[in-house]
């Protein structure tokens, strides 16, 4: 699976970023799969070791790989969406 990020690091993100120390980041990212923006006001990105391989590098935002998180966060907005509480104050407003 290829995950694609949009963010746009400057020179100075970057070099902190390739030498593997963690990165704070506000603002959005762009799921390819998800097909959608996130917004985080504050994401530490880091270049980490594969947990199932060691022997792979993986992008990890606050710890977990990139695809976990942002299945997390999709998860977490179609809970919200998917809850009935939520559809019936859509439907009174």
């Amino acid at each position: 699976m290829i995950i694609r990020i949009l963010v746009g690091f400057d020179e100075r993100q970057t070099a902190t970023f390739v030498s593997g120390k963690p990165l704070e980041y506000a603002g959005e990212l762009y799921s390819e799969e998800h097909k959608r923006k996130f917004t985080t006001e504050k994401a530490g990105f880091q270049v980490m070791k594969d947990t199932t391989d060691k022997t792979k590098l993986v992008l990890a935002i606050d710890r977990k790989p990139i695809s976990e998180w942002f299945k997390e966060l999709f998860d977490k907005l179609r809970q919200n969406y998917d809850n009935p509480y939520n559809r019936k104050r859509k439907a009174e407003g």
